[in-house]
């Protein structure tokens, strides 16, 4: 589905290195890596939102529709839930679907501003779908949120991901937990600059673990 030959990314010193790798449909990656590595520097190659990274670095990119879920919901806060995904081309019944597979039935006419962050969020999940993703792009989507919200997060996505099979998702994470529960690939980011340490399937929660342990020891020694 997509290629990627990205040769590096600098914000005045190097941030990514040499990122040689593929994804696939079906694909769940989850990215892991030391805080400020660079992880939202690559997804942001990926999207095409970084103009500094040539075209060519991704291919197949312009046959690919993709769906971002950032960090900030991004919603546009003097419409409603229901014109928001109007706005990139869901009709007013997949919108009210989509509102629904998220748990958010019944608030089709609320603002942005009147929903809790962790319902904002699965408000703009629901724009990513409204988009027919074949790639989904999740910038740490249960931060700030507290422990249960997260949870019923986690498991949405991972429901969702089982709607459609043939949906790829890459998934910027610091838990370990993430890439147990969403992921059946994982990625590694590490190094100045930045290059993708490991890249494979993942296994059970102890292999998760246990792989991270060893790939995070170089930083561990760091002070």
């Amino acid at each position: 589905m997509l290629e990627l030959s990205i040769k590096g990314r600098s914000f005045g010193q190097p941030v990514l290195g040499e990122v040689f790798t593929s994804v696939e449909r079906g694909d769940r990656i989850c990215l892991l890596g030391p805080s400020g590595v660079g992880k939202t520097t690559l997804l942001n190659a990926i999207a095409g939102l970084d103009t500094s990274i040539p075209a060519d670095a991704v291919t197949g990119r312009d046959q690919v529709r993709v769906g971002y879920l950032f960090q900030e919901h991004r919603l546009l806060p003097w419409r409603s839930l229901l014109a928001n995904l109007k706005l990139v081309g869901a009709t007013e019944q997949d919108a009210t679907r989509l509102l629904s597979e998220v748990g958010l039935t019944g608030y089709e006419a609320y603002l942005p501003d009147q929903l809790s962050l962790g319902m904002a969020r699965r408000a703009a999940l629901a724009r990513c779908l409204a988009v027919k993703p074949d790639l989904l792009l999740l910038d740490e989507p249960f931060a700030s949120l507290d422990p249960v919200m997260a949870k019923d997060l986690k498991m949405l996505i991972s429901g969702l991901m089982d709607n459609y099979p043939d949906m790829a998702m890459i998934c910027v994470t610091h838990d370990s937990q993430d890439a147990s529960t969403l992921a059946n690939r994982l990625w590694y980011l590490d190094g100045k600059p930045a290059t993708l340490k490991w890249d494979d399937a993942i296994g059970d929660s102890f292999v998760v673990d246990g792989l991270l342990a060893k790939l995070r020891e170089p930083e561990a020694a760091v002070i």
